[in-house]
């Protein structure tokens, strides 16, 4: 399925709690003079045990902004290839039907 999100940044509730979409920085080290990745994850917000844990959306881009056109422009999501009682399917089921979520495959 390909959705886009409507803007940035994207707060959506899952059964497992409160999430927001993130772009980061790759946190894996560089050898000198290489250039770092930037990714976007779904990020638990909430306290507990789960606080910053990520699910990473998007693959690894050059810059920040290219990241970020691709949340507004459109990107593949597939809880299907996860097993459904895992939280990654969790989390990417409860993404596509969040408000604000447009579905471009409809």
């Amino acid at each position: 399925m390909e959705i886009r999100l409507q803007q940035m940044p994207f707060k959506f509730q899952t059964p497992d709690g409160l999430m927001e979409v993130t772009v980061r920085s790759d946190n894996r080290e560089t050898a000198p003079g290489t250039q770092h990745h930037f990714t976007a994850a779904a990020t638990f917000i909430g306290a507990g045990p789960r606080a910053l844990e990520r699910i990473q959306l998007t693959p690894n881009a050059k810059s920040h902004s290219e990241v970020m056109k691709t949340l507004l422009t459109g990107f593949k999501v597939t809880p299907g290839s996860h097993a459904e009682d895992t939280v990654n399917h969790r989390v990417l089921t409860a993404l596509i039907t969040a408000p604000g979520v447009i579905d471009l495959d409809s």
